[in-house]
Parts: structure tokens; C-alpha cells; sequence
């Protein structure tokens, strides 16, 4: 029995500073105004869909300590994981500058996926210097409807690599990113996320209720949401 409540009292800390955690780089958008929420003025996004929310993470790249701070959780969370890989991914276009700092803060070989091959040359769609077989860590700034991901997934696999999971800074908890997920069988690492987003607007009263609601609505079906936008 003794065992059992340490196990639970373990399970219960992490979740306490994962909330933590998320709560903490969910203030650190918004306050660097990489985060913008619009619900009555949505922003169209690389799908063609429109939403709500944008967020642009290449704004904690010029702020050195917000850029710390994400390679710091990243580096806890590599800490907390089960998977083994070799190889650090960054996804096209931005996700590589966060996998070259992540790489040489882990002293890791690091390559890039494209999102299709490209049209010349060699024709790769994952460019850089690997071995057939090792397992790989994608890096991504951001998931949305999981496109992006499922891309990337797909060129790994074309060139005979193994991806074992994925980090992203913002994930949007999106049904269409967790289908993906499931389809390839591998787990998404974020350090915020859309429900803790919400928490973050709710508390500091960035937002009315009724544009709370159409965030909520937009969350639970994006396309359905976009064709009345």
C-alpha cells in the first residue's frame, strides 16, 4: 500500500509542475505578444482554414531568456521520456533553428524535413547527414491540424528512419493532430497548449465570455467554425 500512494504522490507532483509549466510559457506568449487571440477578426492560417488564435513563436527566438527557458523545459521533458532516439528534426521552416540550438545544447546530430521533396538537385525531402534505421525526435514550434506532422512523418519513413516522437512549444489539441498521432502510434510533447491558453485569457480577462465561447467553438470544430467566419 505504501508503495501505491508513492506512486500516486509521484504522479500527482508531475502533474502539478507540468500544469505549471504550461501555465508559465502560456503567460510568456502572451506577454512577448508571440500569442494573439481574435475571435471576432480571425486569422487565416497555412491550411486555408480560419481561427481564432495565431501564434508566432519566432518572437522567443530574439528574446534570449525566453528562448532559454524553452530549451531548458525541452531538455526536462528529453529528461522524463521513455523513447530513445539519436537524431534531433527540425520541421520546415520553423521548427529547425529550435532543433539546431536543442541539438548542440545535447551535443546531438540534427538534420531537417521538408514538407515535400524538393523539386531539384537529389530530390530529398530530409536533408542532412544519417544513417538508415536511427531513431528520431521530431522538433516543431507549433501543431494545428497535424499536416505539417503527418508530412514529416511520411518523408522519415521514406527515408528509412525511425521517428519515435515529437516536441512542439504550442500544441492546439486539435481532433484532426490527434488522429495523426494515433495513426503513426508515436506521443506529442508540448509545453503549452490550448486548454491552458484558455485558462491563461479567462485569468487575466483578455476576453469577453461570449468571445471565450466562440474560441471553445471554434476548438471543437475548426472547419464547421471557419466556414462562418
Amino acid at each position: 500500500m505504501g508503495k501505491i500512494w508513492g506512486n500516486i504522490t509521484v504522479f500527482a507532483a508531475m502533474c502539478c509542475e507540468f500544469v505549471k509549466m504550461t501555465k508559465s510559457i502560456a503567460n510568456l506568449l502572451i506577454s512577448l505578444e508571440c500569442l494573439k487571440l481574435s475571435p471576432s477578426h480571425p486569422f487565416t492560417y497555412a491550411s486555408g482554414l480560419k481561427g481564432p488564435v495565431y501564434c508566432d513563436n519566432r518572437k522567443l527566438l530574439s528574446n534570449t531568456s525566453a528562448r532559454a527557458e524553452v530549451i531548458k523545459e525541452w531538455k526536462n521533458q528529453i529528461t522524463a521520456m521513455k523513447e530513445k532516439f539519436e537524431i534531433l528534426a527540425g520541421l520546415a521552416t520553423a521548427g529547425i533553428p529550435w532543433a539546431a540550438i536543442l541539438a548542440d545544447h545535447l551535443n546531438l546530430p540534427m538534420i531537417y524535413v521538408r514538407g515535400k521533396p524538393k523539386e531539384h538537385g537529389k530530390q530529398n525531402q530530409v536533408e542532412g547527414d544519417f544513417k538508415p534505421g536511427q531513431k528520431v525526435l521530431l522538433i516543431e514550434d507549433l501543431v494545428n491540424q497535424g499536416k505539417s506532422l503527418a508530412e514529416a512523418i511520411e518523408g522519415c519513413h521514406q527515408a528509412d528512419l525511425t521517428v519515435v516522437g515529437a516536441f512542439c512549444i504550442v500544441d492546439y489539441q486539435m481532433p484532426a493532430s490527434a488522429e495523426v498521432l494515433q495513426k503513426y502510434k508515436i506521443p506529442l510533447y508540448s509545453l503549452t497548449n490550448f486548454s491552458q491558453i484558455i485558462t491563461i485569457a479567462q485569468e487575466l480577462k483578455m476576453l469577453k465570455p461570449e468571445e471565450i465561447d466562440l474560441l471553445k467553438s471554434w476548438h471543437k470544430d475548426p472547419v464547421s467554425w471557419a466556414k462562418n467566419a
